[in-house]
Formats: structure tokens, sequence, C-alpha cells
């Protein structure tokens, strides 16, 4: 019986659609509806897998007499059980939610890791931090979205603002709510490509941190801020 988490067979199941290199590309191409099913999966599954962890904890420590843990053991189990078409309710708890984002941030920094291998420019090398966030903006984003970033900003001082104005894989999605409560929903769907970001950059030698934001679907905004290694 495999031992695996969900975190690590998800992270296999990406980076096989990163490529090996082993075998052409054309024998190994995956239609990118697959992935579409796939990242709510991934969300839902590290969502409820983190909800799971944490009320077996408020279990454990009830039974050892704890006080205090009943009344967030049962506010636990109802953000986990409540739906809206098919897509989780994010629970209103930002330490939870903060774990959610590590899990998905490092499966994508393993993938962006492997797609910077996998498609790094075999004419060239890329050294300035520009020219990289540039292979980002062009290839890898045409690689995963089939379509570039809309706009590219720095300041020229290690801060990058990339912006999506149709960002893939928020296009299809649909709520009963808008505005603010649709952007935060949409939210967890944007820090598996802030590890992506990071993966690749990180393949180059360039330590950075990824936020992203959404305003309105399907617009979205990454912005890379190069950390110092001083």
């Amino acid at each position: 019986m495999s031992t695996d988490s969900p975190t690590s067979a998800m992270t296999q199941l990406l980076s096989a659609l990163s490529l090996d290199g082993k075998r052409p590309i054309e024998s190994r191409q995956v239609n990118s509806g697959a992935f579409e099913f796939l990242l709510p999966e991934l969300v839902n599954t590290l969502v409820a897998t983190t909800i799971e962890t944490r009320r077996n904890a408020e279990r454990l420590a009830l039974a050892l007499g704890e006080e205090g843990t009943a009344d967030n053991s049962a506010n636990t189990t109802r953000v986990a059980e409540t739906s809206n078409a098919g897509w989780l309710e994010l629970p209103d708890d930002s330490e939870l939610m903060e774990q959610v984002f590590v899990k998905l941030e490092a499966v994508g920094f393993r993938v962006g890791r492997r797609l910077a291998e996998r498609f790094a420019p075999v004419n060239r090398r890329l050294v300035d931090t520009l020219d990289i966030v540039k292979f980002v903006c062009k290839d890898i984003w045409m690689l995963l979205f089939n379509r570039q970033i809309d706009n590219l900003k720095t300041n020229h001082r290690g801060i990058y603002v990339l912006q999506d104005n149709k960002f893939k894989w928020f296009l299809r999605m649909s709520g009963n709510s808008g505005g603010a409560a649709a952007a935060r929903h949409a939210q967890p769907y944007i820090w598996l490509p802030c590890g992506i970001i990071r993966g690749i950059l990180d393949s180059f030698g360039v330590s950075t941190v990824v936020v992203a934001e959404t305003l309105g679907l399907p617009q979205c905004t990454f912005q890379i801020k190069v950390v110092s290694d001083e």
C-alpha cells in the first residue's frame, strides 16, 4: 500500500506533465483541458486534508483533556462539508489557509524547477534577471496557457509585476457571488503558479518571493520580488 501523501502524489503527476526529456515531446503531449480538471481537485484535496489533519489534532487534544478544542473542531467540520457547485468553500481561517498556501506553493516550486530544466533556452544563456522573467512571461506562459503575459513592469530594483488579463485557470470559474467574494474564492488557484514562477527563477540562481492577487476575474497580477543574498 502506498504511503505517499496527497501533496507528493500531486507533485509527481504535475511534474510528469513537464516532461523529463527521455522521449520525444510529440509522444507525451497532454491535453491542456486535463489540467483544468486536475487543478480544482488539487486545491480541494489539499484544503480537505489540511482540515482533516487539524481536526485529528483537535480530537487528540480533546481526548487528552485540553479545554477549548470542541468548538473549534465543530467549526472545522462545518467548513469542510460546505460546498458550492462542486468546489469546496474556503475556511475563514487565515492560519489554516496559510498551511494550504505553503503546500500548493511547494508543489508549484518543484514543477517550476522541472519546467526550467526541460525548456530553458539552449541557444542563449539567461543571466540577467529581467531576461529570466521575460522567459517566464513568453515561453513558459505560452507553454502553460497558450498565451503570453499581457503586461510586464519593473522598477529595475528587483520588483517585477506580471499582469494577465485573461488568466486561463480563471476563465471557467463561476459561482453565485462576485466581486471581492469571487476573488477570495479564486485566490488558492494562483498559489500554484506563484510556486512555478519561484521555482523557475530559483533554477537560474535567483531567490525570490512571489505573490499574486486578483481584483476581478479573470484578471490576475503576479509580483516578483528578488531577495538579496546579503
